[in-house]
């Protein structure tokens, strides 16, 4: 099963890219070691960073991306039905199994918080703003949980390119409307809302068959999402389990 990663710093979420790559090496680690195949999107630097840890690579250097999870639709786009988009601070255990039956699959549920690093709520309110013209289909505020797309698979073309379409045109009317008056996208995740949040709006609108793989058969792995990726107790395990790695290359 191959697994897809992606990072580019041209996104902005994040300032500390090399400790978020360091994260990805162990990742991708992990992954190959399980028998999975790595493809990465990545942009100059992070193909630079991540060489020898992929197996195959898309450069996206010159494409522009508005907000985080526009790469991620990206590659969709371009990958066919049944690819599996993997985010890089998940930490495989066991090798990754997937319910291929499914419409689609999300790594978890998620409650609304209105922690600091999520935003979802004020996100939400803020859009709240906009109600009159947030013409956008089957979204709603009534929704109090997302769907995390940490690992994210379509069953089929057609169902891909409904919800590629539907999110395109929510982030089109996010970056013309909403954007030019509120300026989110430089301090807040909107794509927790323009992505996440929306397809579990989607998803629950069109009665989709949803799977989430966290509780999915036998697997077993670390996602250290949100703040999760920088508390040491976390993230230096894993910093200690690349050292050794490379200390082996060295000698070997």
């Amino acid at each position: 099963m191959k697994l897809i990663y992606s990072y580019s710093k041209h996104i902005g979420d994040y300032t500390d890219t090399d400790h978020i790559l360091k994260i990805y090496k162990v990742s991708m680690l992990r992954a190959k070691k399980l028998g999975h195949d790595i493809k990465l999107y990545g942009c100059d630097y992070t193909l630079q960073f991540l060489n020898g840890y992929y197996d195959t690579a898309v450069n996206v250097e010159k494409e522009q991306f508005f907000i985080t999870d526009d790469l991620k639709m990206y590659i969709h786009s371009k990958e066919p039905a049944g690819s599996i988009t993997f985010d890089g601070d998940i930490i495989l255990n066991t090798k990754l199994q997937i319910d291929k039956e499914s419409d689609i699959v999300f790594e978890r549920r998620e409650e609304i918080s209105p922690s600091k690093f999520q935003n979802t709520t004020f996100i939400l309110d803020t859009f709240k703003k906009y109600r009159e013209q947030l013409n956008i289909k089957h979204f709603n505020f009534s929704t109090d949980y997302f769907y995390n797309v940490g690992i994210l698979y379509f069953k089929t073309e057609e169902i891909k390119n409904i919800f590629l379409s539907l999110y395109f045109t929510f982030r089109d009317f996010y970056m013309n409307t909403i954007e030019p008056k509120e300026h989110l996208k430089d301090k807040y995740i909107v794509s927790i809302v323009i992505s996440q949040y929306y397809f579990t709006c989607i998803c629950n609108a069109l009665k989709s068959k949803v799977s989430f793989a966290n509780i999915y058969k036998s697997n077993k792995y670390t996602h250290l999402f949100g703040c999760l990726k920088y508390e040491k107790n976390n993230y230096q395990p894993l910093f200690d389990e690349l050292e050794l790695q490379n200390k082996r290359k060295s000698i070997l």
